[in-house]
């Protein structure tokens, strides 16, 4: 072989490792519903086991400053738009079924963002983010396709969403309805089939139909753990085998739960598991998070714990809004260690959009951060602050400040009645011990160890991750009593993360800076864009069905009728 062409080649192969190197990464999402941080096995508790939850940490990264939104729309809406959901009124409580209140158009959503830059985009599962009107419809906003259910829960068999209407117009029967759908056309033949498999396989289906070389986005929104049906079903597909699995756990309704989560974590190693069958997990990025804590108790109760952690969804406190988050990629540079930087759920927009080649312009009034410099090596974050929430109707507010230290709260939710401490510690001696064992050949640890270059995991280090995690202790701090924080507040993170000391009298300064913090936010609210549900909606007037309501023809466009026939 002459040497001009030897040259030639070696350039021509160099230059063709660097363009497959530089190929925008695979992204995958997999967001989980009302989930306690005391409910994943890698922050210390073994009474669920999650292992391929917890292999994706172990071998990734633990997210362990982790902030959402205290509730599952604004957690949604503030994923996909990187900005706060004050900045276009979708702050409080989550969009009712029938509740005509869209995303504001004039914002690019993340998957729009993505089609941009040549991503084949894909929602599975839960969408809440308004379908009065087709255009408010997930395919409408930015995903190829959606397979899922357009409303905040559905039954875990039957798919049918359920709005009470006493609230609104003191009617006592609440409004239901089928509410599962194939981008617009409803589907009723999946009825029967458990939530979680039917979400997975349509995930499985959107990887096996995938063209590899191509990026995707995939985004799937479980309906795990939250309840279903009337608010009240925590559906398993045995119950007698859940029971006998979980005799050690002595709420029944927690037993049910604990199997609620084990299958959504079962769906996570399969998602994995088909990406590397499929050859693109070495150039994927997979995360994992809840979009805000459990609702252990109250409207919409699940059973699940945030121990030690204070506050249930719903609140400011750290039960309701410290995530649990993990992250995978062969990209990153620094892999199986726990990042302590402060980071918002607006902050995964900006950095899966910066790594997918975001044009500088589209940055430029997000709420959200690049945080991969601090993921992938480590670094500091840029970050100092998150606002947690503004709720002018409710009439609390909080703020994260000082480099993620301190936090500021006025007020809470419902004057406080979910700001206690409650649920499951998980460490009665009737639970069995944590098996490094599950975590090592669990479907999510085999896809990753078979990837060239990985460092093997080991049951030391697994062992030495999750002891770290673990602040089942809360620092050595002893609560007595459980106040709701009806005034202000003022917590020390960084040396009380179970909040059990009001500092507002001891830190004048700190405090007086983060109300005139808060206060620069509150002059930028746009008031709540809460309505109420339109009587126009009923599923009743469509097949008991919920469709676009507000679309001329809407019902004809998505009654699936080769099935009703």
């Amino acid at each position: 072989m002459k040497p001009i062409f030897l040259l030639f080649l070696i350039i021509l192969l160099s230059c063709a490792a660097r363009l497959k190197a530089s190929k925008p990464p695979h992204i995958i999402i997999i967001l989980g519903d009302d989930i306690g941080w005391n409910d994943f096995s890698f922050h210390g508790s073994s009474q669920i086991p999650t292992p391929n939850i917890d292999a994706l940490g172990y071998n990734g990264v633990v997210l362990n400053r982790f902030y959402t939104q205290a509730i599952c729309s604004p957690s949604r809406a503030a994923l996909l738009t990187a900005k706060y959901p004050m900045r276009y009124g979708y702050q409080g409580i989550p969009l009712s079924c029938g509740e005509d209140r869209p995303l504001p158009r004039n914002v690019k959503l993340l998957p729009e963002r993505l089609q941009q830059l040549g991503y084949k985009t894909h929602l599975v599962g839960k969408w809440h983010l308004n379908a009065a009107r087709k255009a408010d419809t997930p395919t409408a906003r930015g995903f190829d396709t959606h397979f899922g259910y357009w409303n905040g829960f559905i039954g875990y068999f039957n798919y049918f969403a359920y709005q009470s209407m006493e609230k609104d117009y003191n009617i006592s029967t609440p409004w239901t309805g089928l509410d599962l759908h194939d981008g617009i056309k409803s589907q009723w033949q999946y009825q029967g089939k458990y939530a979680t498999d039917l979400f997975t396989e349509k995930s499985l289906e959107v990887i096996d139909n995938h063209d590899s070389d191509k990026p995707l986005f995939l985004y799937v929104g479980h309906l795990a753990a939250h309840t279903g049906v009337n608010g009240t079903e925590l559906g398993v597909k045995n119950l007698t085998e859940t029971d006998l699995k979980y005799s050690y756990i002595e709420d029944a309704m927690r037993r049910r739960y604990a199997d609620v989560l084990n299958q959504l974590d079962k769906s996570v190693g399969q998602v994995v598991q088909r990406l590397q069958q499929k050859n693109m997990l070495e150039n994927s990025i997979v995360i994992f998070l809840s979009d805000n804590g459990a609702q252990t108790i109250g409207m919409y109760q699940n059973y699940g714990s945030n121990y030690p952690l204070k506050g249930l969804k719903f609140t400011l406190l750290e039960g309701g809004v410290r995530g649990s988050a993990v992250i995978y990629s062969p990209l990153l540079t620094k892999k199986g260690y726990i990042n302590n930087k402060l980071m918002h759920i607006t902050d995964l927009h900006t950095t899966l959009l910066k790594l997918a080649g975001g044009r500088p312009k589209w940055f430029q009034s997000s709420d959200g951060i690049n945080q991969w410099g601090s993921i992938s090596r480590n670094l500091p974050s840029l970050r100092t602050e998150i606002l947690l929430n503004i709720d002018e109707e409710e009439g609390f507010s909080g703020l994260i400040s000082e480099f993620g230290r301190y936090k500021y709260l006025n007020g809470s939710y419902l004057n406080g009645i979910y700001d206690g401490s409650y649920g499951d510690s998980g460490r009665s001696p009737s639970t069995p011990p944590y098996e490094p064992n599950l975590v090592l050949e669990s479907d999510v640890n085999k896809a990753i160890q078979s990837l060239p270059s990985t460092s093997p995991l080991t049951r030391e280090k697994i062992n030495t991750l999750r002891n770290a995690l673990d602040i089942n202790l809360c620092n050595g701090k002893n609560r007595t009593e459980d106040l709701p924080c009806l005034g202000e507040c003022l917590f020390d993170l960084w040396n009380d993360p179970c909040e059990t000391e009001n500092l507002i009298n001891q830190k004048p300064l700190i405090l007086t800076k983060m109300r005139l913090r808060l206060n620069t936010f509150i002059k930028q609210l746009i008031p709540s864009k809460k309505v109420k549900v339109d009587l126009n909606s009923n599923p009743i007037n469509c097949n008991t069905t919920w469709i676009p309501w507000l679309d001329q023809g809407a019902c004809n466009e998505t009654l699936n009728h080769d099935l009703l026939n």
